[in-house]
Order: structure tokens, then C-alpha cells, then sequence
């Protein structure tokens, strides 16, 4: 027991929380959901119905693609760009994901962003009334005589 305890110890670790994620690895995960969303337009442009979940639009001139659902800029207030072909959808978004692991001030934004939105759950989550407990019989108004 005591020659388990030694060898171990020295790698003990606080458990991750499910979903604990950091922004950044978080971002990435959505822009591999919308690389797999791309993918299935392209086998079924015709029968593509997965519109209000994807980053990118059919635009007069291609594809319309944001940097992600909220107002986040990938710096100098690059959010939205338009682009002619699914190809350079693609291209755009792994340069995201990229850009993702690379720029610090991006990174900034993604933790910024998502604090602001925790911050708008939580203070909703404050916000829902409870219900209230019934009130007791009330008081019957005395009769005028």
C-alpha cells in the first residue's frame, strides 16, 4: 500500500469538471461542428436544412461566414467576410481555428466573450421568480350593519 501511495502521489491532480473547458479549446470544438456542418451542405446542397446552426449563409456572391455566433471581431474588426466558394469557407475556417491558437488579443476576446455571456446566464438564472406560497385564508371584510 504504502509503495502504491509513493509512486503516485507525485501525480495526483484535482479531477476536470465535465464541460470545463477554456474558451479557446471551446471555439475550436464550434469550428469543427461548422468544418462538419460544410461538409454536409456540400453532399446536399439542395437538401441543406441546418441553416440557423452554421456560421455561413448563401450571399449575392457566395458565402457570407461570421466568426461565430456573438459579436466577437478576430481582430481589427474582422467578424464577418464573404467569400465566393464552399472551398474557401473551409480555408477561412481553419485559418480561424488557427488564428485561434495563435493570436493572444483573439484569445482575449473568446475569454472576454464567453465571461459576458456566463455573466448573462447567471444574472437571468437570478432573475426567474420563484413561485410564491399560497397565502393564508384571508381576512373577511366585516359586514356593514
Amino acid at each position: 500500500m504504502t509503495s502504491f501511495i509513493e509512486k503516485w502521489s507525485a501525480k495526483k491532480a484535482e479531477k476536470p469538471k465535465p464541460g470545463a473547458r477554456n474558451a479557446i479549446e471551446t471555439f475550436q470544438l464550434r469550428v469543427a461542428a461548422q468544418k462538419a456542418y460544410l461538409e454536409e451542405y456540400e453532399r446536399d446542397t439542395s437538401g441543406f436544412k441546418k441553416w440557423r446552426s452554421t456560421w455561413f449563409q448563401r450571399v449575392p456572391g457566395g458565402f457570407g461566414v461570421s466568426v461565430g455566433r456573438d459579436a466577437v471581431s478576430a481582430g481589427a474588426d474582422l467578424s464577418y467576410v464573404v467569400v465566393e466558394t464552399v472551398k474557401e469557407v473551409a480555408e477561412f475556417l481553419d485559418d480561424l481555428a488557427q488564428h485561434a491558437e495563435r493570436d493572444l488579443g483573439f484569445q482575449k476576446a473568446l475569454e472576454d466573450n464567453r465571461s459576458r455571456r456566463a455573466a448573462r446566464l447567471n444574472a437571468a438564472k437570478s432573475s426567474v421568480k420563484t413561485p410564491r406560497a399560497k397565502p393564508g385564508p384571508r381576512a373577511k371584510p366585516n359586514a356593514v350593519e
